[in-house]
């Protein structure tokens, strides 16, 4: 995990490869997204509630230092 660099990069949770969907948490309108990484403190957290709560359609957690970018393929 990211190279086991101590000073880790910090990694935004809307382009962290971690970020997944949550399918027990989601509805037929809304797709939950969870922290998969169990390094992180915020594993098997949801990523587009707010803190009352409310359902997001967009990842808006500022992310931790132990996320790893999405690889992107040649778009």
């Amino acid at each position: 995990m990211n190279g086991g660099s101590l000073m880790a990069k910090h990694i935004r949770c809307a382009e962290c490869r971690f970020a997944r969907p949550d399918p027990k948490a989601s509805d037929r309108n809304w797709t939950a997204y969870e922290c998969g990484n169990r390094d992180s403190e915020y594993y098997r957290a949801l990523l587009n509630i707010t803190r009352g709560g409310a359902k997001l359609s967009w990842i808006t957690w500022a992310g931790c230092a132990w996320g790893e970018p999405v690889e992107r393929g040649d778009a």
